[in-house]
């Protein structure tokens, strides 16, 4: 429906010329400020910018509180495909009270509020909703996001046309589709509980006991700690070889500082050696036995830190290798079916 801008300003003009009994008093500032809006709503309706249109006619409600704006208001909705807000919006022109002073055009407008809500009504869908399983009673039920009131489970419901989204969910299970609801459909929705995982049952670790006692369903993965100490054999093996590379490292250099002393200070025949001042006894150097005693120490440390290392990189890799791995658990499949019943149809599933 096409508004014209000139019978839409006559609809607002008509309404600031009046101060029904119900209305705050109007000054010149209101009556421009709503005037304006509903211009710019005007607009907006015919370039098809609904929300933009409705955001202006709301306004200029606000500040005049009139029937012919309400229900500008309540056709841009409808276009918005927002039908039950759409009838609430002409619901509310109907049972303005009008006195006797109110203009023509306002009961014009209930009379045309009351015969575009008759039109609209037929068009509107309802939903069923119903949880089944175990603590269905129990369940929370969301429809796109909101809490569904629980009185209204397994009652017919009206909503707006479109795709929704429907929840249920307790503690220990859960259950949601999606279903798309036409006009003039009367859809139902069944949802079937299932059990949760262990870890959305646990909600962030928390371990759910089942009934009755047992084990908690929350154990340890196979292998997890064949895996661990895995894990710490590749670490201890890793530092042990880095610890012996280092030590060769030292060793080689303490090799080169001795090496250099020899070549300054030989003395006979022995390489870094000197003759004792009373017999022929080579003697060697403390320096030079030093060098010496170091050398080996690290060369032995060395061997022993690679020895540590292999064996811990080896303990390592086999143990993660041959560690149990958990079974992957198999996917719930979703399935979605049709429900057909006597003036009603929808789709019942799980996911």
């Amino acid at each position: 429906m096409r508004l014209s801008k000139g019978i839409g300003s006559l609809l607002v003009s008509a309404a600031l010329c009046a101060s029904p009994a119900w209305a705050q008093p109007i000054n010149d500032q209101v009556r421009i400020a709503a005037r304006a809006l509903a211009d710019e709503g005007f607009a907006l309706y015919d370039q098809g910018k609904y929300a933009d249109a409705l955001d202006k006619f709301e306004r200029a409600d606000a500040l005049v509180n009139a029937p012919t704006v309400k229900l500008l208001a309540a056709r841009t909705l409808e276009k918005l495909g927002r039908l039950v807000e759409a009838a609430e919006k002409y619901r509310s022109i109907t049972i303005l009270q009008l006195d006797d002073k109110a203009p023509e055009a306002f009961r014009d407008a209930q009379e045309t509020a009351a015969k575009e809500l008759a039109a609209l009504t037929p068009r509107i869908p309802t939903i069923e909703l119903t949880v089944q399983g175990a603590g269905a009673e129990l369940a929370t039920v969301m429809l796109d996001g909101k809490v569904f009131p629980r009185a209204l489970i397994g009652v017919k419901t009206p909503l707006n046309p479109g795709v929704h989204r429907v929840e249920a969910d307790t503690p220990a299970s859960s259950a949601a589709i999606d279903l798309k609801v036409d006009e003039k459909q009367a859809a139902r929705a069944v949802l079937e509980l299932k059990p949760k995982t262990g870890a959305e049952a646990g909600g962030g670790g928390d371990i759910v006991t089942p009934p009755g006692g047992g084990e908690s369903p929350t154990k340890a993965p196979p292998g997890a700690t064949q895996r661990l100490i895995g894990y710490v054999s590749l670490g201890v093996g890793g530092a042990a070889a880095i610890g012996g590379l280092g030590a060769l490292i030292s060793a080689y250099s303490t090799r080169s500082d001795m090496e250099a002393f020899c070549e300054r200070e030989v003395n006979g025949d022995t390489p870094c050696t000197n003759k004792s001042q009373t017999n022929d006894t080579p003697v060697s150097p403390r320096n030079y036995v030093n060098l010496r005693s170091s050398i080996d120490t690290k060369a032995t440390l060395s061997t022993a830190l690679f020895v540590v290392g292999g064996v811990g990189l080896t303990a390592g890799v086999v143990l993660l290798l041959t560690a149990p791995k958990a079974k992957p658990a198999s996917p719930t499949k979703a399935s979605v079916e049709p429900w057909v019943g006597i003036g009603s149809v929808g789709l019942r599933g799980t996911f």
